[in-house]
């Protein structure tokens, strides 16, 4: 038996069903308190309840999944690679300047 990782389509896919099935529950719950606050409207109970369900389902599955495939690592990277992307944020990192740090200092030296 032999171990690989998921592919992309693979995550792509478990988080559109995780992200979906979730957002269907939750659907269902704001669509039973929302028929049960201002009634069913034209479609009725289970009809509106359902187009929560659905529209929420989809919102959520289709963030969801988006979100897992910007996760996805395509590999682990070695210490080279650490190193520079250190050294590329180092680099971009923003300086205190020299007034922000004046008025920090006088701002606790001055009594209240």
């Amino acid at each position: 038996m032999s171990h690989h990782e998921p592919t992309l389509w693979d995550k792509a896919k478990m988080g559109l069903i995780m992200g979906s099935s979730v957002g269907a529950c939750l659907g269902c719950l704001i669509g039973f308190y929302s028929t049960m606050k201002f009634g069913p409207g034209p479609r009725g109970y289970l009809g509106t309840i359902g187009q929560y369900a659905l529209g929420s389902g989809a919102s959520f599955g289709f963030f969801m999944m988006i979100g897992s495939c910007i996760r996805t690592d395509d590999s682990v990277l070695s210490a080279e690679d650490r190193a520079t992307l250190r050294a590329g944020m180092e680099r971009w990192r923003a300086p205190v300047s020299p007034m922000a740090y004046y008025f920090a200092q006088n701002a606790k030296a001055q009594p209240k």
